[in-house]
């Protein structure tokens, strides 16, 4: 009765076990994760830093007033592009313009002077051409015993005085010619304040500011117009010591300008000059910038510079993961994705040079949330 009533209870045991399914000891596999992949090669890639800067114009000047005075024309605003010559400010001239017209007409009356002096002198040398004629003559004429001493020494006499008063006539001419010259001279002087009195735009540009307002007093040396030539920009941007070696043999580099979009423009290299300051452990590098549309001084541009080749295993960057604070990528192999450990050495827009990884490996580069070492995987091509 006792062995019955044990194997009654080994039974319901027996098919309680398996009503709760304890008799099915194998678990069901978890589905392979579908990813693509790649193979770690053997390659190079070139590093890329990018500086930073503003445009600049390569003309650029602060225009200043050449005669002091108030302003009663300012012709310009901040942004209005002018040309070479053309008028940009005007200081109020009336009082040189008056004193360029007294020295115009001091100038007119010098120069009748000299006319006058002139016109004396042709009358001295006419008297005098007269007289030394006439003494020829009448020493002639004593030397034939036909006029009496008193005769000769008479128009020997006038002869004198015809050349003396020839003499004074010369001097009067000198003395006149000079005066003139001074009277022009005074009259170029006068005109400089006049003729400066307008500001002028030294060449092509755009206003970039005005420093004065119509009727206030500036003196001679104050800034009026800054103007600054819209078709040469350049780039000026301050490169590190140590990135110097790239840049010797680089005459030209790409260059990106934040106001254009992803618009890269090719940059001449104009001159590296290292620092004057050698605490500051760097040099100015200067690139002319190509004309563009919408390319205007001030705008903020980056220079892309390319430094030596890395060499080593190349990778997808798509292939890089994080796990726990490590980069890795999962290799792939025989059905199951390994995390590997990987350090980057240099990358660009695509790639990635690392340590810690064989060229040749097959890694997994989509679905990569996904995977978790061991996680079994199928390969699949799109």
């Amino acid at each position: 009765m006792k062995r019955s009533s044990t194997a009654a209870l080994a039974v319901a045991f027996s098919l309680s076990l398996t009503a709760c399914g304890g008799g099915n000891s194998t678990k069901q596999a978890a589905p392979a994760i579908a990813v693509r992949t790649a193979v770690a090669q053997s390659g190079a890639i070139a590093s890329t830093t990018d500086f930073s800067g503003s445009l600049v114009a390569v003309h650029r000047a602060t225009v200043g007033a050449l005669t002091p005075g108030r302003i009663d024309l300012l012709a310009v605003h901040a942004g209005d592009r002018v040309a070479a010559g053309a008028t940009l400010a005007r200081v109020d001239s009336a009082q040189y313009s008056a004193m360029l017209a007294g020295a115009r007409a001091g100038a007119d009356a010098a120069g009748a002077g000299s006319a006058a002096a002139i016109a004396g002198l042709q009358q001295a040398q006419s008297r005098y051409d007269l007289a030394a004629k006439t003494a020829q003559r009448m020493g002639n004429l004593y030397n034939a015993g036909a006029i009496s001493k008193e005769q000769r020494d008479q128009v020997q006499t006038q002869l004198e005085v015809a050349r003396a008063g020839l003499a004074q006539a010369r001097a009067q001419v000198q003395a006149a010619s000079g005066g003139e010259a001074a009277a022009r001279a005074g009259v170029a002087a006068a005109s400089v304040p006049v003729n400066d009195a307008t500001i002028t735009a030294p060449f092509n540009g755009v206003v970039t500011q005005t420093f004065v307002r119509p009727g206030e007093v500036v003196g001679a040396g104050s800034p009026v117009v800054r103007i600054e030539s819209d078709g040469m920009l350049e780039l000026k941007v301050a490169i590190p010591l140590g990135d110097l070696a790239a840049l010797r043999s680089q005459h030209e580099l790409p260059v990106r300008v934040d106001a254009l979009g992803s618009t890269t423009l090719l940059g001449s290299v104009r001159s590296l000059v290292p620092s004057e300051n050698p605490a500051l452990r760097s040099a100015m590098l200067r690139i002319d910038l190509p004309a563009h549309p919408g390319l205007l001084p001030g705008m903020f541009a980056r220079v892309l510079v390319r430094a030596r080749s890395s060499r080593g295993t190349r990778i997808p960057l798509s292939a890089l993961v994080e796990r726990a604070g490590q980069s890795g990528v999962f290799a792939v192999h025989a059905g199951k994705a390994e995390f590997t450990p990987v350090e980057s050495v240099v990358s660009d827009t695509r790639s990635a040079i690392v340590t810690g990884l064989t060229a040749g490996t097959t890694i997994a580069v989509s679905n990569l949330a996904e995977l978790t070492d061991g996680a079994a995987v199928t390969v699949v091509t799109q």
